[in-house]
């Protein structure tokens, strides 16, 4: 190999020592690699042993447009098919937009970061809301200390389902512009459908609650006389809310089919809160600076009067209870007696003075159900942190942060208003909810600083923002389901945006319906609830049910913690409103069960589709309506084994790589031929099927056997191959042995019955998969290093994932190689290469390996005519040991023309490519545990020897360590 080098001296042919095409007088049509024409004959190199270099017009005819003469010398192995299954360059220029002049060629479609892609929506929730009209009768009614450990429940539920939707988000699928593709890609059609169904209904009650609450605002705090609706106490006060909230609610749904710029709605929650949050300290803060107001107002004598002006001389403590029976300051400032004493529960007290029965038939329970009812809207944004997923730059970044984020600021903020409330406002105050006793004033807007109606302000503006937010999420949602034709909802819903906008307007004016915010804040909270713990519980069976598709990179996911957030919205859900929670698990496993038993087909793919595979009748009949998506298919093995005249197979650890491989799940079946016939050789048949389950447990695997009988070992398997299984559970991938002895053995014709048996195999979409040295060997770690040449890898990037889930290759670093030609751009290439390895989960160090262009040395020419001179004599014996049949079964090289004194140069390039390869190889992946290949195409049916082709495939895995050749079927189509 050192004198492999051009030589470039002045006696060197033209043809040799120039890439340039050879002259007119030389140039001939071109033809096949087998058949050149006679002025194309190779001959024997000079005594000096020159470089062998094939001419330019050679061997050309099949190769394809994209390659050019780098191509055909590297990649000649895999020539005949790449057609069909073009280089990773082109696999990946179909992916994304690939340039081998720029690399920053593309312009991004997505624009949106994580502050304006994902906190911002999150925060846009009832916060603002709960905090000005509800927080301060929570603390008075429950104590502080009972409402932080409801802000602590409520900061575990967010944080927990911001985990788990974290880890969906760092899964590597392509949401597609959807947020419901990002669950049901990940969780799988049902349960991402009912998780849908959930949160739709509560995006609709969401904005019904956000109607509500500015009808509450106007109604009692802006214009109390425009209550116009009759009624008398409480049921005045319904109608009224009734009324105005659905006009309110239609001017949210007009202002959302007007289209709002998403960024500028986005805006209106966070500053709504904002306002409120910053009125609340800073009139905390003027309190504590200034002492007081000036002209402070006492508490009335009587629970329900009006304040009344404090006498000019008041006590020194009015703070404290030392002077009993004196007037307190309603707003003393912050003071820890005054928070000692709203520490702890009140019980309702006796109202007197409430004008015309305004009050007195009021819901007074303050139990911890109640109070967390009223609460838990707070919660409502984790889901809307992935509505605008198709616009994010980076998804597994930008979610996991932003949710995150959002939910530990919706705590702080919660905890720190309820902490300033009960530290600077009298219990018997913050008791009045609807603030009677100070003239339609709220208790957080006379606690505020430098007027009332800052927070009244930032409560519109955030119940604007969480109502616009929910009618354009609850429409993306109900488009989004309705666009999979699973449940039956009219077509029209997943087409524009009107429809979809116009059902959710409708579905929340069922909620408007109930007529006050006390009431529908845990009906809603409820579905809240449920669409979280569909959310929870599937990511909890995901990672307890290890499939490879399930590989999130969130350092913070595991699915103990899922579980745990799944146990904990159960938990909130009964205590806020058992019978209204009952309501929305039957709601969401109705949807469940309805879309497993419809069977949904989505673009999405189906995370849990191998819960269906072990299913009965019903699921194989289910499962035979059509073809799972490119994205869950797995591999379901049969393992060809070959059994010597003792019953034992002869490559056990194939079965071995066979169990590790499926880790029990899954079908396997291991099959075997037996050369006789039927009924004489039963007995034996029976005895193989004995040997081969003992053997699968010996392995440690799960499966199925099956023996054929057959005359011939060739047709057995063929017929093996073809009509194994049953319905869907059929194998589709193939697990062979290589046959290590087939140069030494006595049969001539071992390699054309292997290469035939690689044909059949590979018929009909069916993967292959030939192990080739002592698998499974090795101390624990290394590396699985994975060759992914052409094709769309996907087999290929699967397998380690699988691997990594037995003990025995949970310890490998996985390396991914792609070979790069002159006219590739590596920068570009390794990028897009490490997003393909993103997006399918698989966590790999990415390496681009250049081949340069180099002539072919004499070793390679001597190299080939050695393996032709062999092919022909093994064509010599077989003709010998049947005569009658080696003209019908052989596919030998026929001669045309003068005889040809040297290799065929298609022979020669394809041994240069197998050596280029092999060279790489071995300096990349010597010491690898394990390598994945791609197996080069068997030769088609026509003039080619077949021992060639194991030569080639010899010369190509030569020195290198276990190695897993690895096609994928026909059928697959690219992806990412």
């Amino acid at each position: 190999m050192s004198g492999a080098g051009p030589r470039r001296g002045g006696g060197a042919d033209p043809s040799e020592s120039s890439p340039e095409p050879p002259s007119p007088s030389s140039s001939r049509p071109p033809r096949s690699d087998s058949s050149p024409s006679p002025s194309e004959q190779t001959t024997p190199p000079p005594s000096g042993h020159a470089p062998y270099r094939q001419r330019g017009g050679a061997s050309s005819r099949h190769a394809p447009s994209e390659a050019g003469l780098a191509c055909d010398r590297h990649l000649a192995l895999f020539e005949e098919e790449l057609a069909t299954r073009p280089r990773v360059p082109a696999m990946l220029r179909r992916i994304a937009q690939y340039s081998a002049l720029s690399p920053d060629s593309d312009a991004p479609r997505r624009v949106l970061g994580t502050l304006l892609g994902v906190a911002v929506p999150a925060l846009q929730t009832l916060l603002g809301v709960v905090l000005v009209l509800r927080l301060p009768w929570v603390v008075g009614a429950g104590g502080a200390l009972q409402t932080g450990a409801i802000g602590v429940l409520l900061s575990a539920c967010a944080v927990l389902t911001s985990v788990s939707l974290s880890a969906i988000a760092t899964n590597g699928l392509d949401p597609g512009g959807c947020p419901l593709g990002l669950l049901s890609g990940a969780l799988g059609p049902e349960a991402g459908g009912a998780v849908g169904l959930c949160a739709f209904l509560s995006a609709a009650f969401t904005a019904a609650a956000a109607a509500l609450s500015a009808a509450e605002i106007l109604l009692v705090y802006v214009a109390p006389g425009a209550a116009v609706l009759p009624g008398r106490g409480r049921s005045r006060r319904l109608n009224n809310g009734r009324g105005y909230g659905a006009v309110l609610l239609s001017l949210l749904g007009l202002g959302a089919a007007a289209g709002p710029a998403p960024t500028a709605a986005a805006a209106l929650g966070p500053a709504g809160l904002l306002l409120a949050l910053l009125g609340l300290q800073a009139g905390t803060l003027r309190a504590a600076i200034m002492g007081g107001p000036p002209h402070p107002l006492c508490l009335p004598a009587q629970p329900g009067g009006c304040l009344q002006p404090c006498p000019i001389a008041l006590p020194q403590t009015v703070g404290s209870n030392s002077t009993q029976g004196a007037p307190r300051v309603a707003f003393p400032g912050p003071s820890t007696h005054l928070l000692a004493r709203n520490l702890w529960p009140h019980p309702p007290e006796v109202r007197g003075g409430a004008a015309e029965g305004e009050e007195e038939d009021d819901d007074d329970d303050s139990s911890f159900g109640v109070l967390l009812g009223l609460s838990l809207p707070i919660t409502s944004g984790v889901l809307w942190g992935c509505s605008r997923c198709g616009e994010l730059r980076d998804i597994a970044s930008s979610i996991p942060a932003g949710s995150l984020g959002a939910a530990l600021a919706t705590t702080l903020a919660y905890l720190s208003a309820a902490l300033l409330l009960g530290a600077s406002v009298e219990g018997q105050l913050l008791r009045d909810k609807f603030g009677a006793s100070l003239r339609g004033t709220p208790v957080a807007g006379v606690a505020s600083w430098p007027s009332p109606w800052v927070p009244l302000a930032g409560a519109v503006l955030s119940a604007a923002g969480a109502g616009l937010q929910a009618l354009l999420g609850g429409s993306r949602l109900l488009r989004g389901l309705a666009r999979t034709r699973a449940l039956p909802l009219p077509h029209a819903l997943g087409r524009g945006r009107l429809w979809p906008l116009a059902a959710t307007v409708t579905v929340a004016e069922l909620g408007v319906l109930l007529g006050s915010l006390d009431l529908l804040s845990p009906v809603l909270s409820v579905f809240w609830l449920t669409s979280y713990l569909g959310l929870n519980l599937a990511c909890a069976l995901q990672g307890l049910l290890p499939t490879p598709g399930w590989s999130p990179r969130c350092r913070l996911y595991h699915w103990a913690a899922s579980l745990a957030g799944a146990g904990l919205c159960l938990a909130l859900m009964l205590v806020a409103c058992w019978y209204c929670g009952l309501l929305a698990l039957g709601i969401g496993a109705t949807a469940y069960k309805y879309l497993e038993y419809r069977g949904a087909q989505s673009e999405w793919g189906e995370g849990l589709r191998g819960l269906s595979l072990s299913a009965a009748r019903f699921a194989l009949l289910r499962l035979e309506d059509g073809r799972p998506p490119a994205a869950s298919w797995r591999p379901q093995l049969l393992v060809l084994l070959k059994l010597d005249e003792e019953l034992r197979a002869t490559q056990p650890q194939v079965l071995a790589l066979a169990a590790q491989l499926q880790a029990g799940k899954g079908l396997t079946v291991v099959g075997t031929v037996i050369p006789g016939e039927l009924p004489r050789d039963q007995p034996r048949a029976r005895a193989a099927e004995q040997a081969l389950r003992e053997a699968l447990a010996g392995a440690g695997a799960r499966g199925f056997v099956q023996v054929l009988v057959s005359p011939g070992r060739g047709p057995g398997l063929a017929a093996l191959v073809q009509g194994c299984g049953l319905g869907a559970l059929r194998p589709n991938a193939v697990l062979m042995g290589w046959p290590h002895g087939w140069r030494r053995r006595h049969d001539p014709a071992a390699a054309r019955r292997f290469v035939e048996l690689l044909r059949v195999a590979g018929s009909g979409a069916r993967a292959l998969l030939v192990a080739k040295g002592p698998l499974g060997t090795g101390a624990p770690g290394g590396t699985l290093d994975v060759w992914w040449v052409v094709g769309d890898g996907r087999l290929l990037t699967l397998l380690p994932l699988l691997l990594r889930q037995h003990p025995a290759w949970r310890g490998c670093c996985v390396r991914l190689f792609t070979v790069a030609l002159l006219e590739d751009n590596s920068v570009r290439l390794r990028r897009l290469l490490e997003a393909v390895a993103r997006r399918r989960g698989l966590p790999a160090q990415t390496h681009v390996v250049e081949l340069h262009d180099s002539d072919v040395s004499a070793y390679t020419y001597e190299r080939t005519l050695m393996m032709e001179q062999r092919s022909q004599m093994l064509r010599q014996m077989r003709q010998a040991q049947a005569p009658s049949t080696a003209g019908e079964e052989e596919e030998e090289e026929e001669e045309r023309g003068l005889p040809r004194r040297g290799p065929s140069p298609g022979n020669v390039r394809r041994m240069h490519a197998a050596e280029r390869l092999n060279e790489v190889l071995g300096r990349h992946s010597g010491g690898a545990r394990l390598v994945l290949l791609d197996l080069p195409p068997p030769p088609p049916r026509g003039p080619r020897p077949l021992d060639n082709y194991l030569e080639f495939l010899e010369v190509l895995t030569e020195g290198l360590g276990p190695v897993l050749l690895v096609r994928g079927g026909d059928g697959d189509s690219p992806g990412p």
